[in-house]
């Protein structure tokens, strides 16, 4: 599994690569990138909570089995979150310079076949303009089928 760091596709033998930074997941046939309606930041914008707030633009270091790679990630106001290259899903606050986020990233083919996804969900610690976050990241096939779960540790700086 790899989190999309550009528009390239992967061959299937790619999707072994499990991405991931990203609280539990449901099982396979069910949607895994989106929180409940209301989710974001429901924190009130004061200086404070403003300041560790995630909202914005992230360059990523995606670390799983001893390899690390390169990932951006675009948290909204309204509690969005998206994987430049593809992929998206959802975060919310948890606490003073705590957040989670949830993302699924559509895995293709060099033909441009659907070969399933990787679901992301990640536990992150913000402080100035850097997280930290762990969490699991589950593999399924094209037919929803879970393949493999890894244990995933993400690196965030503000970009």
């Amino acid at each position: 599994m790899k989190r999309s760091a550009g528009g390239a596709r992967r061959p299937r033998s790619a999707v072994v690569v499990a991405a991931a930074v990203l609280a539990a997941v449901p099982m396979a046939g069910t949607s895994t990138a989106l929180a409940p309606a209301g989710a974001g930041d429901p924190a009130p914008r004061t200086e404070r909570t403003a300041a560790a707030s995630p909202v914005g633009r992230w360059a990523l270091k995606v670390s799983f089995e001893g390899r690390t790679y390169d990932s951006t990630v675009q948290f909204t106001p309204g509690g969005t979150a998206f994987l430049v290259g593809g992929g998206a899903g959802s975060w919310s606050r948890t606490g003073d310079g705590r957040f989670t986020f949830r993302i699924a990233e559509p895995v293709w083919g060099a033909q441009g076949d659907y070969l399933g996804r990787v679901s992301v969900d990640q536990s992150a610690r913000l402080t100035g303009d850097t997280f930290t976050s762990s969490g699991v990241s589950r593999q399924y096939d094209a037919d929803d089928v879970l393949v493999r779960s890894v244990q995933a540790h993400d690196t965030g700086t503000r970009s």
